[in-house]
């Protein structure tokens, strides 16, 4: 056989084998591209290949915490895993009543946009390493029900519900006026490679255009659609994509308040950023039934203004039947 039919063997040999890396590395990773300023921003998605998906290519999780004074954090979050694709996404609201947990995430998990709809039955799966303060053994999973999602630019937004077996707690959504400080120390929360949820501390810069925009441990991939949680519990802010998928020292992109209160009023939810109003919050009211202000868990309160505070109780009747 001739030396250039040997060379060109070789080179056909090694053609195939780049083709098939590339290939494999694809089956991993699904790239959704937008360039601000030039720069290429990728959403972090992975290709969901098992539970505990292991992508070696990658480096993930340089600060990943899992300390148990983050065990609230962490038993908030959860993994999301639809289509093939795995991202993530935090619990904000739970309906005791109902017994419904409600999640918010991103929502490039899809394509394109879907309305609510009360009667669709699209399905999803989350999955949780913890119930509360209790940490399981193996991560459970539960079917969702998908409500809505967004995929346009700027309001990357998503909501799920799923029936629990226990009583989560939850971080609901801040109010659309909430301040962040600058250079605030936030909690982001996710799941890097799909593998279990992980706490990691980002510093916020500013709000560009319609993105939050942090530094430190930016986002790899898994941890599209991930919490952005301040100290104070209130959910501010949803991951969707990062200028470095691997180390980590890139820039972390949000989804900010406003337009996930957007998303949530187009789609008939806007009861689920308001379940904030009175939650944390030290209001002094007033109540005809129970003047010692001792609550049930589901009573909402008006807060008692100064128009309130001049009128005399003692004179006025309570109205049959309702309460404030």
């Amino acid at each position: 056989m001739k030396w250039n039919s040997i060379l060109a063997l070789l080179s056909a040999s090694l053609l195939i084998l780049v083709a098939s890396i590339l290939n494999h590395a694809k089956s991993d990773l699904i790239s959704f591209k937008w360039a601000p300023n030039n720069n290429v921003v990728e959403m972090p998605i992975v290709r969901d290949q098992s539970p505990e998906i292991s992508l070696s290519r990658h480096s993930f999780e340089p600060k990943a915490q899992r300390d148990s004074k983050f065990v609230d954090l962490l038993s908030c979050s959860l993994k999301i895993t639809v289509n093939g694709a795995s991202g993530s996404g935090t619990i904000c609201y739970y309906d005791a009543e109902e017994n419904w947990a409600y999640i918010i995430s991103c929502g490039h998990l899809w394509s394109g946009n879907h309305k609510y709809n009360p009667n669709s039955k699209m399905k999803a799966r989350v999955a949780t390493w913890y119930k509360n303060k209790t940490k399981l053994d193996k991560p459970a999973s539960y079917e969702a029900e998908i409500l809505f999602w967004s995929n346009d630019r700027g309001y990357d937004v998503s909501c799920l519900r799923f029936k629990p077996d226990w009583k989560p707690k939850y971080y609901p959504i801040a109010p659309i006026d909430f301040k962040i400080k600058e250079k605030e120390r936030l909690n982001s929360m996710g799941c890097d490679g799909g593998r279990e949820v992980a706490r990691y501390e980002v510093e916020y810069i500013e709000m560009r255009g319609l993105d939050l925009v942090t530094r430190l441990n930016s986002p790899r991939p898994g941890r599209s659609g991930g919490g952005l949680i301040t100290d104070t519990s209130w959910y501010v802010g949803i991951c969707w994509g990062t200028s470095d998928t691997t180390s980590g020292n890139g820039t972390g992109y949000f989804t900010p308040l406003k337009s996930i209160h957007k998303i949530f009023k187009d789609n008939d939810h806007e009861w689920l950023v308001k379940t904030n109003e009175f939650i944390g919050r030290d209001i002094p009211i007033y109540d005809w039934e129970n003047p010692s202000n001792k609550f049930k868990w589901d009573y909402i309160p008006i807060p008692l203004t100064e128009e309130l505070k001049k009128v005399n109780w003692d004179l006025v009747p309570a109205p049959a039947g309702t309460r404030f």
